[in-house]
């Protein structure tokens, strides 16, 4: 496991702490309001409006999950959850993000979901790990990113058909060369995020790694000072990892 960029590890620690303890607090809210609204206690439902609130419930407890994922000292625990591989079609999983990003109402450049001709881009990995870790490239994406911006998805199946991929791509600031390779890195935050007063625990593309980690794949990032960003993500196909 990397260490955290120099520096960065006790006020990443202190950072996580804090932000587990301020998620726990809504969410003990959050559930018996829900409950309450689904079981009908403030009136009869539309189809709709039971729709959005079994959404925001299962978001609920994605985000429990989450939280309990983190280790005890602070540290984010991926592997705190099983992984449970299974064949994933990564444009139902993107449109899946989307969706919940357009319910949200969640604002910021437009994003365009490029899905190459061939073969079926599926993989062998957890599905709800494979939508984490598009939330957080998307997230990142859009953070550094203005509203004219375009961020664009490619996806992909290998000529071998043995592997996918999903690259991010966004038209923000660009990373400088000298921060490039700690960008992975546990607590790291690059200067533009840092001037920026940007929100941030500097975990996000650690997190990513980690869990590509575990499905056995790979991700890699291209970008230049001022110029696009690109992460690509790639993952094993279903047909070579797993039961078709």
């Amino acid at each position: 496991m990397t260490e955290p960029y120099p520096g960065e590890r006790e006020a990443a620690r202190e950072r996580q702490s804090h932000v587990r303890h301020e998620l726990r607090s809504p969410l003990a809210v959050m559930y018996p309001a829900l409950s309450l609204l689904l079981d009908g206690s403030a009136g009869d439902l539309t189809v709709k409006q039971r729709e959005y609130l079994e959404l925001l419930e299962r978001n609920a407890g994605r985000l429990e999950r989450y939280i309990a994922g983190a280790s005890d000292s602070g540290w984010l625990d991926c592997a705190g959850a099983a992984v449970e591989p299974a064949a994933v079609p990564l444009g139902e999983a993107l449109e899946e993000v989307l969706a919940v990003r357009r319910l949200g109402g969640q604002e910021g450049p437009r994003i365009d979901v490029d899905l190459s001709p061939g073969p079926l881009a599926v993989a062998w990995a957890d599905r709800e790990q494979v939508r984490r870790i598009v939330a957080n490239l998307l997230g990142n994406a859009a953070q550094y990113s203005g509203g004219e911006d375009v961020i664009r998805i490619h996806v992909s199946t290998s000529e071998d058909a043995m592997s996918v991929c999903f690259a991010v791509r966004d038209e923000g600031c660009g990373i400088p060369v000298e921060e490039l390779p700690h960008v992975f890195d546990f607590g790291f935050r690059g200067a533009a995020a840092r001037e920026a007063a940007l929100p941030g625990l500097g975990i996000g593309l650690w997190v990513c790694r980690e869990l590509v980690g575990r499905s056995g794949g790979s991700i890699a990032i291209r970008s230049e000072d001022g110029a696009v960003t690109t992460v690509t993500v790639t993952l094993p196909a279903a047909g070579a990892s797993g039961p078709r």
